[in-house]
């Protein structure tokens, strides 16, 4: 597939719709997991080029602002700091783009990570409705946003103490 002259807007559909060769039902070509940017797509859509994806790392400060009773969950605030954005090269042939994997949460800051295209992300289109989670595994996350491919989301560490 040719995507050299796409508009951002062309690639963000193309990439979206791009399935894994891995033969999982519905699963992406592109996407971001526990180790990093992973580059699958079925030989029949392929691009001819390697493509230009970036890759936001923020930090997610928890507080709790409030303490669980018998009625009502314990409530908790974030507050993002972007600390890193690169721009990697994905493709044309498969495999995870090195030096891409999620940083892990601590203490009570988690981190979640944007594969997108174009304009960087605001702040205000991360996500406010994290679910906080004894794991640290990454669970894949909704972030607004036209040029957005793929995010996850890693847990803080200790929750219940912040």
């Amino acid at each position: 597939m040719k995507t050299k002259g796409m508009s951002v807007a062309q690639l963000t559909g193309y990439l979206k719709e791009l399935r894994s060769g891995s033969g999982e039902y519905q699963s992406k070509g592109l996407i971001l997991d526990s180790s990093g940017l992973n580059f699958t797509p079925e030989a029949t859509q392929r691009p001819c080029e390697a493509l230009t994806v970036k890759l936001a790392h923020y930090w997610v400060d928890v507080e709790k602002t409030r303490e669980a009773t018998a009625v009502t969950p314990a409530r908790y605030e974030y507050q993002y700091t972007l600390f890193n954005a690169k721009a990697y090269k994905a493709g044309p042939r498969d495999g995870r783009v090195p030096d891409t994997a999620p940083p892990g949460g601590n203490g009570c800051q988690g981190t979640v990570s944007v594969v997108y295209l174009g304009e960087d992300i605001p702040l205000g289109s991360l996500p406010y409705d994290l679910e906080l989670t004894d794991t640290t595994a990454p669970v894949p996350v909704t972030v607004d946003g036209d040029g957005v491919l793929s995010a996850i989301y890693v847990s803080p560490v200790d929750v219940e103490s912040c």
